[in-house]
């Protein structure tokens, strides 16, 4: 089962949606039935709120399966959008030996999967995949600045290895959250930096660094732009 990647504001944002719904449906059932209303006020009321109880979790059952992709939804939940495939470069500030330049940037996706409830990354590298194991977009309430900040592990199982390395990433979402940029650091003990461009928030099967890039470089080529 996904751990549940909510923030304190967004659960009591989802308790008060869920009373406003709540107050809307009773008071609806309740003047539809006015007539009744005076004639047996207590079972009525319970009865229409009862009734309008069963709706709240419906809501929530839907908004836990529903991909985070709407913007108009995401608006009125107040709840900012990572869903989506990224693409972009990771600049490592690991050097081979002591005094070497680094490393060239290496080009990387991100698959982001979103539900108003859960959030799950994986990420993609010519070489290396790694998923997220524990992951939160925090929203800083006085200035609305947004940081998608994720624990993520990849393993090595290449040449006879099976090296396991975690690592954490600390990544702002700007530009209309269209990118994300930032830091990771690992338990190497290696840091770099990462930026990253929307490129579309319908996707599915991606589950290699090839299928990253074919969508990619196809959404590209729609755009009359070639890929480098």
């Amino acid at each position: 089962m996904l751990p549940v990647s909510l923030t304190y504001d967004d659960l009591l944002r989802l308790f008060k949606y869920c009373g406003y719904v709540l107050l809307v449906l009773a008071g609806g059932i309740l003047l539809a039935r006015l007539p009744e209303l005076r004639e047996h006020p207590v079972k009525i009321i319970w009865q229409s709120v009862s009734t309008a109880l069963a709706v709240p979790p419906l809501l929530i059952w839907g908004l836990s399966k529903l991909q985070w992709k709407h913007p108009k939804l995401a608006w009125l939940m107040g709840k900012r959008m990572v869903h989506g495939l990224w693409w972009g470069e990771l600049r490592t500030e690991f050097k081979p030996t002591e005094g070497a330049d680094p490393l060239p940037p290496i080009p990387i996706a991100f698959v982001v999967q979103q539900s108003y409830f859960f959030l799950t990354i994986q990420s993609y590298t010519p070489s290396l995949p790694a998923r997220s194991t524990l992951e939160a977009l925090v929203v800083e309430p006085r200035s609305a600045i947004a940081q998608l900040q994720y624990v993520f592990e990849m393993r090595r199982l290449q040449d006879a290895e099976d090296k396991l390395t975690t690592g954490y990433g600390d990544l702002r979402l700007m530009s209309g959250d269209k990118r994300l940029e930032g830091f990771y650091w690992t338990n190497s003990p290696t840091r770099g930096h990462i930026s990253l461009d929307l490129v579309t928030r319908d996707f599915n099967g991606i589950d290699s660094f090839a299928d990253a890039k074919k969508v990619y470089t196809e959404l590209l080529k729609n755009k009359g732009t070639a890929v480098k």
